[in-house]
């Protein structure tokens, strides 16, 4: 059985450095590392819980696990504290506890989980036994993640990780068995927040914002930041990190509705960008779906439209089963309603390539797209060998 899962979904993992005491970088003075988790979407499952015992940071890029100099915020003790990722949304925060943190430049930061039996779950929709997760990596030493920061005599850092739950859980062959394989990033420590509305005539059951960024030299779509709206239709995306002078693409959605996309939404430091609200319209669903086959087991799909010149947005995501190759994709078949960020009454046009997608096909390392028209129906079949 195929399962559907509706977008990449980020939990960040908001690490704050407050460094205490007077003097420059290379004194002997000490801050505070507090580390706290917020905001997930749905995903397609009703529960994503995960363990987190520890947060480890280093100075030295090449210092091993038993090396002296680690710092290291223990959660609830070290004994870890078991999260449901998808009821942190919209900004909500778990405070993880903090440490002592001595100035200086630090080049590791590594997020642990405990691997004891059932720290790790989900459940599925409809079915409310927990389903634990096989997590082959990142419990011992810690999750590496690439990224560096300063901690400087009496200033504050505050550093965001980004634990993308729905690319973190890759189902495995059998009805039951899910990989745990970490996707996490380190966001830019300036940041900011973007908030709004949608509803829907008819009522739009797991509507979601996703602020998304379109590298111009690669062609590469990331989310940047993704919630789940509220039930009285708010959503609020925090934190986010500060845009360059081209800003975010923000789309809005929900099954079964035509998507709605902002261009160039600004972000600034310490401000909520306010985005005006909008009224989604009904748009019959299309699958896609097939197979991607490689030597390993990441793969992934991404589901890319056009929907204004130069401007191209994820429409959906999905990862490939890891023993079977499968993947299926949800997306409108209808044109999305674009239009540039304006705090009021913005001019919306319907966007081009209405029912047009390329699949962004990927194995971890390469990516190779093909195109999908599901204008007049659903497309499946659609393969990719790597």
């Amino acid at each position: 059985m195929i399962r559907f899962i509706r977008r990449g979904s980020m939990i960040a993992v908001a690490a704050v450095v407050a460094a205490c005491g007077s003097g420059g970088g290379g004194g002997g003075g000490t801050g505070t590392l507090g580390v706290s988790l917020t905001d997930a979407p749905a995903c397609g499952y009703d529960n994503v819980w995960v363990t987190v015992t520890k947060v480890r940071v280093h100075k030295a890029e090449g210092a091993s696990d038993e090396d002296s100099g680690w710092s290291e915020v223990l959660v609830d003790g070290g004994a870890g504290r078991r999260i449901d990722l998808l009821s942190l949304q919209n900004g909500v925060l778990a405070d993880l506890g903090q440490t002592s943190l001595p100035e200086g430049h630090y080049t590791q930061v590594r997020l642990v989980l405990s691997e004891a039996n059932g720290a790790n779950q989900i459940t599925l929709t409809g079915n409310p036994t927990p389903i634990s997760l096989d997590t082959p990596s990142a419990q011992q030493s810690g999750l590496k993640l690439k990224h560096g920061f300063d901690v400087a005599a009496g200033e504050e850092v505050d550093l965001v990780l980004d634990f993308d739950a729905c690319k973190s859980i890759v189902k495995r062959g059998g009805q039951d068995r899910y990989n745990l394989k970490p996707v996490v990033s380190v966001l830019p420590i300036s940041v900011g927040s973007i908030e709004g509305a949608a509803v829907a005539a008819a009522g739009a059951d797991d509507a979601w914002a996703s602020l998304q960024k379109t590298d111009p030299t690669t062609g590469e779509v990331t989310i940047v930041r993704a919630t789940t709206v509220r039930d009285d239709g708010t959503w609020k995306l925090s934190p986010v990190p500060v845009s360059s002078s081209s800003g975010y693409n923000l789309v809005i959605g929900a099954p079964g509705y035509a998507n709605v996309v902002f261009t160039n939404v600004p972000v600034q430091s310490g401000v909520a960008t306010a985005v005006p609200g909008v009224t989604l319209v009904a748009s019959t669903a299309r699958r896609i779906e097939g197979t991607i086959t490689s030597a390993g087991a990441n793969n992934s799909a991404q589901a890319l439209q056009e929907v204004a010149t130069g401007v191209v947005i994820e429409a959906d995501f999905a990862t490939a089963d890891a023993d079977t190759g499968e993947y299926a994709m949800s997306v409108p078949s209808g044109a999305a309603r674009v239009a540039p960020y304006a705090a009021s009454s913005p001019a919306f046009v319907t966007g081009s390539n209405a029912g047009q997608y390329v699949v962004r096909a990927s194995d971890g390392t390469a990516s190779t797209d093909a195109p999908a028209d599901v204008s007049a129906g659903d497309v499946v079949d659609l393969d990719f060998t790597f």
